[in-house]
């Protein structure tokens, strides 16, 4: 019982914190065409649920500002690093009828990878028992894919093995003969998943 109750405030807490990561510089760029510079922070959330929890990221202009938060109803794109050398690109992206997460656009093309961090679990067991089992908490990275002619994008993650992650990547992929045949060929594996997108917008018409 003591566990059961010590597993729920600790959710509790990380969601009412939100397991922010911490003020970091950036653009941000709204649906109107309005930008502006400031601070950000966005919140983090539980890997594979995507029903709890705030899609909105606070800002504020400066370290003593004022913080607001923002969302998909008004945010286009948030913009890290500098314009003149590497940036990274983060949009929301809809992984359910109703629901928008921010996420790093990794490749933009006929497929688009995005990527977000999340928060993982698994329970470290014990040889005294399960009382004392400890739940380990850990950063992962949940991958999306997204046709543009798609109104919800696809969860990548959650496949166990390299085997399982050719059949899904084979489906998703169906149109295209190449990579069907590379992926029958076990050319890829899970770890290769940029690659394989990137070889998709690159041979794929």
């Amino acid at each position: 019982m003591f566990k059961k109750i010590a597993v729920i405030l600790t959710l509790l807490c990380l969601w009412s914190s939100s397991a922010q990561f911490e003020w970091t510089p950036a653009k941000v760029i709204l649906k109107t065409g309005e930008s502006f510079r400031g601070l950000v922070k966005f919140p983090k959330h539980l890997s594979g649920i995507i029903t709890i929890g705030s899609s909105k990221f606070k800002f504020k202009k400066n370290r003593k500002s004022k913080v607001r938060k923002l969302g998909h109803d008004t945010v286009y794109e948030v913009i890290f690093g500098d314009e003149d050398f590497t940036t990274v690109h983060f949009k929301y992206v809809p992984v359910s009828k109703n629901r928008f997460i921010l996420m790093e656009e990794i490749i933009y093309g006929r497929v688009s990878l995005f990527a977000r961090t999340v928060l993982t679990t698994y329970t470290e067991r014990s040889p005294f028992g399960s009382e004392f089992d400890r739940t380990i908490y850990y950063d992962d990275i949940d991958y999306y894919f997204k046709r543009d002619t798609e109104d919800i994008a696809t969860h990548i993650n959650n496949v166990p093995t390299n085997a399982i992650f050719r059949r899904v990547a084979k489906k998703y992929f169906a149109d295209c003969e190449k990579i069907v045949g590379y992926l029958e060929d076990e050319l890829y594996k899970l770890k290769d998943l940029i690659e394989l997108v990137e070889d998709y917008n690159l041979l794929c018409d």
